[in-house]
C-alpha cells in the first residue's frame, strides 16, 4: 500500500486516501488549467472610503504545476513529498466605481503559490492506521513595490491534518479525523470523514467530508468517466498601491471555491494521461481582511470580520490537465 501526495491550502480526496485498488491512474507529475468563465461580483464595506462596488470578471485562469515523490517505502511508515506552483490571475471590467479598490487591485495581478506537500502512513496493528499531511506554502503577490518584496512569515500558510484509517478490505476503506487549513477561505479547524468503495466492473466512489466526493466508472484500460463535487479554498497575501488601500501594510484575500464537474480520464499511454472537466463553479467565500494597518493610517477599523464583503455569481467551470503516470506493473514490483 502506498500513499498518494497532498494539496497544498484544501485537503483533497485522492491526498488523504492511501491507494488500494483505485483502478484511477496514479500522478506524480502534472500540468493543470483551469477556470470558471465570465461571472459577477459585488461587493461591500463598511469603511466609508471604500463602499461598494460591482464589476463583472470577464477570466479567472488559474495554471498549475505539482510534482509528487516517495521518501520512505516501509511495510509499517509510508512517507511522500511534493512540490507545488500555482498561479492565479482575476481580469475585471465594467468595474463601478472606475476606482474600486478591490478590483483596480487585483486586476491582471499574479497571485502565487509555492509550496511543499508531505502525507504520511503509520500501519499500527491489523488494518488499523494513522495517516497525517502537512503542507507549507507562499502564498500572494511576492513583489510589494520598486525593488521591495514579502518576507517569508507575510507569505506563509500551512495546513495539518491527522485521522485514524481502516482498510476493512480490499474494496472499502474509512478514515475520520481533523483538518486545519483554508479550505473555507479562512483559517480553520473541522472534522474530516472519509469513505472509498470499490465496486465490480470498475466503479469507485470516494467521499471526503464535508469537502466533496467523487465517483468514476472504467470503461477499459485506458478510459475513465468521473464526476465530483469538491470545495477548495486559499488565502492570498496582497499589497495594494494607489488606492485607499494602500494605508494597509498588506490585505488578504479568503477565497473558496465549490466545483461540480463531470469529465473524462484518458491513458495516451503507459505513462501519459490526459484529464478534462466541465462543470458548474460558485465562490462561497471572496472576502478581503487587513493584516495590519499602517502607522498613522485614517481608515477606521471596521467592527465585522472583512474589510471588503462580496457576493460572487456562480459560472459554467472547465479544466484540462496532462500528467505522467507510473504503470501499475511497476507499482505493483515495487511497492510493498
Amino acid at each position: 500500500m502506498s500513499v498518494a501526495g497532498f494539496a497544498q491550502d484544501s485537503l483533497s480526496r485522492e491526498d488523504w486516501t492511501p491507494y488500494f485498488e483505485s483502478n484511477l491512474p496514479t500522478r506524480f507529475l502534472y500540468l493543470k488549467m483551469e477556470g470558471p468563465f465570465q461571472y459577477n461580483i459585488s461587493s461591500t464595506s463598511e469603511i466609508p472610503e471604500i463602499g461598494n462596488g460591482s464589476a463583472e470578471i470577464t477570466g479567472n485562469r488559474t495554471v498549475t504545476a505539482r510534482f509528487k515523490f516517495p521518501i520512505l517505502n516501509k511495510q509499517r511508515v509510508k512517507l511522500t513529498g511534493g512540490f507545488r506552483y500555482v498561479n492565479e490571475q482575476f481580469y475585471f471590467e465594467d468595474i463601478k466605481p472606475g476606482d474600486y479598490p478591490m478590483y483596480v487591485g487585483l486586476n491582471d495581478r499574479n497571485l502565487r503559490r509555492l509550496g511543499l506537500d508531505m502525507k504520511g502512513l503509520f500501519h499500527l496493528r491489523d488494518n488499523h492506521s494513522i495517516v497525517m499531511q502537512t503542507s507549507w506554502s507562499l502564498a500572494g503577490d511576492f513583489h510589494i513595490h520598486d525593488h521591495k518584496y514579502f518576507s517569508f512569515g507575510d507569505l506563509l500558510k500551512s495546513s495539518l491534518a491527522i485521522g485514524y484509517a481502516t482498510r476493512k478490505d480490499k474494496n472499502t476503506y474509512y478514515a475520520f479525523g481533523a483538518y486545519f487549513g483554508y479550505t473555507f477561505g479562512d483559517p480553520a479547524i473541522y472534522p474530516v470523514i472519509n469513505y472509498c468503495k470499490r465496486f465490480p466492473n470498475g466503479i469507485g466512489l470516494d467521499l471526503l467530508l464535508p469537502q466533496g466526493f467523487k465517483a468514476w466508472k472504467q470503461l477499459n484500460k485506458s478510459f475513465y468517466l468521473v464526476c465530483d463535487a469538491e470545495i477548495s479554498g486559499t488565502s492570498y497575501t496582497v499589497r495594494v498601491d494607489n488606492t485607499v488601500l494602500n494605508e494597509l501594510e498588506s490585505i488578504q484575500l479568503r477565497q473558496s471555491t465549490i466545483d461540480a464537474t463531470v469529465g473524462i480520464i484518458a491513458r495516451i499511454n503507459k505513462w501519459v494521461g490526459i484529464e478534462t472537466k466541465f462543470g458548474y463553479s460558485n465562490n462561497i467565500n471572496f472576502n478581503v481582511t487587513e493584516s495590519n494597518f499602517k502607522i498613522g493610517s485614517t481608515l477606521l477599523k471596521p467592527d465585522t470580520d472583512y474589510l471588503i464583503k462580496s457576493k460572487v455569481s456562480g459560472a459554467p467551470y472547465a479544466s484540462i490537465s496532462l500528467f505522467l503516470s507510473v504503470p501499475k506493473n511497476l507499482i505493483d514490483r515495487y511497492v510493498e
